[in-house]
């Protein structure tokens, strides 16, 4: 697994993301960026319907996994790995593995966030 300090433009990435779920859209225009690093984007379907919680980003070297706190209402690198020696597939089907377990931990979180923000309205 790369650590952060691996991966130099990840921080200037995150705070470009808001302080919310993106779309699916949003997730592609990052995956097709003319950012020379950056060699695609994909996202995983969350809770809501349209909205995406965790997406991977494909760098040079690494995969970076992003999730979406919805506690801390911001975007974090959930886990990065070494792609170097993965093909295509195999990092898709890494990550997934990766993602499902972000989903099954947040999962408690993500329902007490919606329903604070329920009940607020």
């Amino acid at each position: 697994m790369a650590s952060e300090s691996d991966s130099e433009t990840t921080p200037s990435f995150l705070s470009s993301l808001p302080d919310s779920p993106i779309t699916d859209d949003i997730v592609k225009k990052i995956g097709e960026s003319d950012h020379p690093k950056i060699h695609g984007a994909m996202g995983f379907p969350g809770s809501t319907p349209g909205a995406i919680e965790a997406f991977l980003l494909n760098m040079e070297e690494v995969t970076h996994l992003l999730v979406f706190d919805s506690a801390e209402q911001r975007w974090r690198v959930y886990e990065s790995f070494d792609n170097t020696d993965m093909a295509h597939q195999e990092m898709i089907d890494h990550a997934t593995e990766i993602v499902n377990d972000w989903f099954a931990e947040s999962l408690a979180d993500r329902i007490a966030t919606a329903e604070e923000v329920d009940s607020g309205s």
